[in-house]
């Protein structure tokens, strides 16, 4: 929605005054709608308090480009009612809600820094009034806003002294201004230039130019143009003819009482009391003083009004403040609580939850568990039982004559160890000499086409091998024995057995037809990789297709 701007233009000091109410879109602050409504009727007192309550409210939401036209509305009002130093202090204030680089506030930025610079050349601050025309300048919109800002800035450079400079500036407006388009603006012009080149030169004929200005003003009904040529008429004949200067000293006050200006009645008064006869000055002197101090009391009245306004408006705000952070501080307890309440149901969701997925978690640990059971009897039932009655097969069909008893005892022991599966009970007697063991196991593969030669079957290599080891070891060595009885067609089986680098090597070859070149694991070759890999061991199969077999295993060591 488009900002609009009340511009009130108060040029004193024979500068024209121009009061302008832009009507602003309606909004949905009713304190900002109610504040133009009372601007329109006159009402400039309730203005400032709407525009000051308007302003609290976009404080809350933050609408910063309407706060700050709230805050130089007040400015511009505090300005005309004589608040000089509120007008500035509420002026300045502005500056920091209103972004310089957004087009659309240009229109306020401009009233804003004329403002300022009015109220610092009515409090005499003429070098600082130049610098805000300056900044007026930079957001002007249009070029009678730029001559008016040059105009008011040329005043100041009156007011200094610095004649050259306020002419200047007089010469460069008078180069831009349209008689005809801009008939107020020209005879300003052309006023202010004849007047400033008197005071710098008092020799100078400024009477026809001030003339013309005049006349063109009374034609336009330009009222506060009037009353600036008037003032510097009488001004320009007051010591060249008292009674021509009496004469613009009586129609400036009569004029100024028409546009309600009451600067520009004392000044009047002032010119009536130097330039009147002794009973006529006295009468003059009178209502100068009254209205002086009449207006002292009003200015004082409404400096007192607005600061009260703007006292009970903090007071209102910071108690509204104090009641939103009461209410900030009861939400946030409702808000941890909820929080808690919250936490206490996720925690109760996320146990039931746990709780399911261990209950699930467990049961597939059990079924594999029951699994993993399965399997390791079943490999202990291949390993054992049935590897061990193939060894006495393999003993029987290798012996001519067969031990009865000794038979017996072997099928003894195979049936005892069948037995024990279930209580762990494998090692049989690997207590007793380990190479001794290694020696019957390959000598029971043994036979006339069939010869097996062990190399490092040695006591002290089998001191250094861990008992739980010895037991795979021992497993391993008859699961390759009876493969290659099984399927191999070899007449040699070469073992053997070394330490190296810490680590257990064991050699198995035969001169059998070897193996595929993908070699099938089923159970037998399956419990071998199984058995070596829990060892931590390695397993390697040499590619020896029809030259016989290799396979390489080895086992780490424990350094001791």
């Amino acid at each position: 929605m488009k900002l609009k701007i009340y511009l009130l233009l108060i040029l004193f000091f024979l500068v024209s005054c121009k009061k302008e109410i832009i009507e602003p879109a309606k909004t949905e602050n009713k304190f900002y709608d109610k504040a133009y409504d009372f601007l329109s009727t006159g009402e400039k007192d309730s203005a400032f308090i709407y525009f000051n309550l308007a302003q609290n409210t976009f404080s809350q939401n933050k609408d910063s480009a309407r706060i700050g036209n709230s805050m130089v509305n007040m400015a511009i009002l505090q300005s005309e009612a004589g608040d000089y130093y509120g007008s500035q202090e509420t002026s300045l204030g502005a500056i920091k809600y209103l972004n310089k680089k957004e087009e659309k506030l240009y229109p306020i930025l401009y009233s804003n820094y004329n403002n300022l610079g009015i109220t610092s050349r009515n409090l005499g601050d003429y070098k600082n009034a130049v610098l805000f025309y300056d900044n007026a300048i930079a957001f002007a919109t249009s070029q009678s806003e730029i001559n008016t800002c040059l105009n008011n800035k040329a005043i100041c450079y009156k007011f200094l002294e610095n004649y050259s400079a306020s002419l200047q500036i007089f010469k460069d407006v008078f180069k831009n201004i349209d008689p005809v388009k801009d008939q107020k603006g020209y005879a300003r012009i052309v006023d202010n230039l004849a007047f400033v080149k008197f005071l710098q030169n008092k020799n100078y004929d400024a009477e026809m130019d001030m003339n013309a200005a005049l006349k063109i003003r009374e034609k336009a009904e330009d009222l506060w143009g009037q009353n600036a040529s008037h003032s510097h008429l009488s001004d320009y004949f007051a010591d060249k003819s008292i009674e021509k200067s009496l004469f613009h000293a009586h129609r400036m006050y009569e004029i100024s009482k028409k546009i309600k200006s009451p600067d520009d009645q004392l000044e009047a008064l002032q010119k009536l009391v130097d330039l009147e006869n002794p009973v006529h000055s006295k009468k003059y002197y009178k209502i100068y003083v009254n209205l002086e101090d009449s207006l002292t009391n009003v200015r004082n009245k409404a400096k007192n009004q607005f600061a009260l306004i703007r006292y009970d408006s903090e007071k209102n705000r910071v108690d509204l403040l104090k009641a939103e952070a009461k209410n900030i501080e009861n939400r946030y307890q409702i808000l941890q609580r909820n929080i808690a309440l919250g936490a206490v149901f996720l925690a109760f969701i996320f146990a039931v939850f746990w709780n399911r997925k261990r209950k699930e978690r467990l049961k597939q640990e059990k079924i594999f568990e029951v699994k993993n059971t399965a399997l390791k009897y079943s490999k202990k039932v291949h390993d054992v039982v049935s590897n061990g009655i193939y060894q006495v097969m393999s003993e029987i069909e290798n012996t001519s004559e067969i031990d009865k008893e000794g038979l017996l005892d072997k099928l003894e022991i195979v049936y005892e160890k069948s037995r024990d599966i279930s209580y762990e009970d494998l090692t049989g007697n690997a207590d007793s000499d380990f190479k001794m063991q290694i020696a019957n196991l390959t000598k029971s593969f043994s036979s006339e086409t069939l010869k097996t030669i062990i190399i490092g079957n040695e006591e002290i290599l089998w001191s250094k091998i861990p008992q739980d080891l010895k037991t795979d070891i021992k497993l391993i060595l008859q699961e390759l024995l009876v493969n290659t009885k099984k399927h191999s067609e070899a007449k040699k089986i070469i073992l053997k057995f070394e330490i190296v680098a810490n680590r257990l090597q064991i050699a198995y070859s035969d001169d059998g037809i070897g193996f595929t070149n993908n070699i099938e694991k089923k159970n037998g070759l399956q419990n071998v990789e199984t058995r070596i890999f829990s060892q931590k061991g390695n397993l390697t199969f040499g590619e020896t297709t029809g030259k016989g077999a290799n396979v390489f295993i080895s086992f780490p060591l424990k350094k001791g």
